[in-house]
């Protein structure tokens, strides 16, 4: 967390959390010595579970799989992450996940870069845009209720020679110019039940025609 990301968690919490009223919130990626934004919602009545990958400040639960979460279906009202999703290997399965646990009608809200060196925590492997958060809700039934990218001026300068339109309307939606990171900002609130989202349907899909694949071409896959 850094004060660019807590201003916009503060932001979502204002716009989308609060008026919801305090539940249990969950924050994956959470070892902080800050305590990540976990005060945030305790202050607002929330009560606050963090999971990450080893033990540490901000705390509750070690992941033995970084891609199963051990929790009910629709346990929480609200999931966060920020720094989070660009060192996920497979964040399309975590992102399952989150969806899983969340309730029908919650929210999920997080933060990552769209730039900036390389930070391998232990690894580095993506960066996000306004486009990839969409896609990554609509993967796992989640829709979306705001996406924002801070942009670089230089970038901006640059295209607004061909799309001046297109630039006046990237400015307008970013929250912030020329950070470090560029944050992307993702705001989604849970739509579909996870096993009849668009990405259970593939998952599954795929599941039965490996099931059903012969013996002979699964080892010919395999090696």
């Amino acid at each position: 967390m850094n004060k660019h990301t807590k201003l916009h968690m503060e932001s979502a919490f204002t716009d989308f959390v609060n008026p919801m009223g305090p539940g249990k919130m969950l924050e994956v990626g959470s070892k902080s010595a800050r305590l990540g934004h976990r005060p945030l919602f305790e202050k607002n009545g929330w009560t606050a579970t963090g999971i990450d990958l080893k033990q540490g400040p901000n705390v509750d639960v070690v992941l033995e799989d970084p891609f199963s979460f051990p929790f009910e279906n629709g346990y929480f009202d609200v999931i966060i992450s920020d720094a989070m999703l660009e060192h996920n290997s497979m964040f399309w399965i975590s992102f399952m996940e989150m969806a899983r646990v969340l309730r029908i009608g919650g929210l999920m809200i997080h933060i990552t870069p769209s730039r900036g060196p390389e930070h391998r925590a232990p690894q580095d492997c993506w960066r996000f845009y306004r486009d990839g958060m969409k896609a990554a809700g609509e993967w796992c039934g989640m829709e979306m209720l705001r996406t924002s990218t801070d942009w670089l001026s230089s970038d901006l300068d640059f295209r607004a020679i061909k799309l001046p339109k297109t630039v006046r309307r990237m400015r307008r939606e970013a929250v912030f110019l020329d950070t470090t990171w560029g944050h992307t900002v993702g705001v989604f609130k849970k739509a579909t039940e996870t096993h009849d989202c668009l990405g259970a349907g593939y998952i599954k899909r795929l599941a039965k025609l490996y099931e059903e694949m012969p013996i002979e071409a699964k080892a010919t896959r395999s090696a």
